[in-house]
């Protein structure tokens, strides 16, 4: 049985990266300009661009007819707008995002899943916190091709469908710079596939597994309107086994940026798929709450979790590929409405006899 289900994925993974590799001219779909050709030479037909090619639209496709006969989604999907969030969050075509701002803004964001055994847990202490995250799914994770896969696009489904982003961590979690553009070509359009039938959309955001990229790499996902969305705040979790180890990395990290880079806040990098990691959110959490009871006291800029990535982005407007965004910033206006707000709330949250 185990062997069945493996060639069973496997002929899927090979059914989408022939889609993606079979859908027209590949690199017309995604590619930036060809790579210099010797001298003398000329580059293959399949490497010719035209800007109705590389103006895909960023809203759902119909599906082929040659695509691989994944299961159809279960009757529960994300709301409506849940999807149109995703569909029209005016997030794609931007500048690279490092994450890095002056101000104390924290944007949760959580790698590699969704996984059954620890996704759950962390989207119900996310509603407990009232915190909105940004999750890079690995699509393959919810492919449809076995029990767990169909579980964790289930998850996917209602990780939207309590109100946050997700984006595309590409189809098998490689190394996009180590890949020929064929490949590269693989990982994203067959992640695009899997979302579409999963959750009914195509992602505008994209995170590189490792946040490896290249010149090229930003070409290639610049002509297919993604924003690239990187971090600032490691936490260091895949190297170790214990939440209170993530907790010390993300402390030193976020102390060093202020005092190196007068980075106060930023994007956090966290996965979903580690047990540790989950736990380490709350401690995380509850760090920034109690910086926050101090910072009241002194009068200074508390730290303000947002939902989403508009402090960040900022839209590409005919920037090379890989020109990345200014530092996140807000306007004075806003950041004073939003202080006021987390001044009421940390003051009560500060005095309460339950504490944290």
């Amino acid at each position: 049985m185990a062997s069945g289900l493996r060639v069973m994925r496997g002929r899927v993974r090979l059914s989408l990266y022939a889609l993606a590799l079979g859908s027209g001219a590949l690199l017309a779909h995604l590619g930036g300009p060809p790579r210099p050709q010797a001298s003398g030479t000329h580059p293959p037909a399949m490497m010719t661009f035209t800007a109705a090619a590389l103006a895909a639209p960023l809203t759902p496709a119909p599906v082929s007819a040659a695509s691989p006969a994944l299961d159809p989604p279960p009757t529960q999907e994300p709301s409506a707008e849940a999807r149109d969030g995703q569909r029209r969050d005016g997030y794609g075509d931007g500048l690279i995002i490092e994450g890095g701002t002056p101000h104390r803004l924290i944007l949760f964001t959580f790698d590699d899943g969704p996984d059954r055994r620890t996704t759950p847990l962390l989207l119900d202490r996310l509603d407990a916190a009232g915190v909105k995250a940004v999750f890079f799914l690995t699509a393959s994770r919810i492919a449809g091709t076995n029990t767990m896969e169909r579980e964790q696009a289930a998850l996917a489904r209602e990780t939207l469908a309590r109100g946050h982003l997700v984006g595309s961590h590409t189809l098998d979690h490689l190394q996009l710079p180590l890949l020929e553009d064929a490949a590269v070509a693989a990982q994203v359009i067959g992640a695009e596939e899997v979302f579409r039938r999963a959750l009914g959309f195509r992602p505008t955001l994209l995170r590189p597994p490792g946040g490896a990229r290249s010149p090229r790499i930003d070409e290639m996902l610049a002509a297919r309107h993604y924003t690239t969305v990187l971090w600032n705040l490691s936490t260091g979790d895949p190297q170790v086994h214990s939440a209170p180890e993530v907790f010390d990395t993300f402390r030193r990290v976020l102390e060093r940026r202020e005092r190196e880079n007068g980075e106060r806040g930023g994007i956090i990098l966290l996965h979903d798929t580690y047990a540790w990691s989950v736990d380490a959110f709350q401690m995380i959490l509850a760090e920034l709450w109690s910086r926050n009871c101090r910072l009241l006291a002194r009068g200074e800029e508390l730290y303000d979790v947002v939902a989403d990535l508009s402090f960040f982005y900022q839209p590409r407007a005919g920037a090379p590929a890989s020109a990345v965004a200014k530092p996140g910033e807000v306007s004075p206006q806003v950041l004073a409405q939003r202080q006021a707000r987390l001044r009421v709330e940390t003051a009560a949250r500060c005095n309460s006899a339950d504490g944290f």
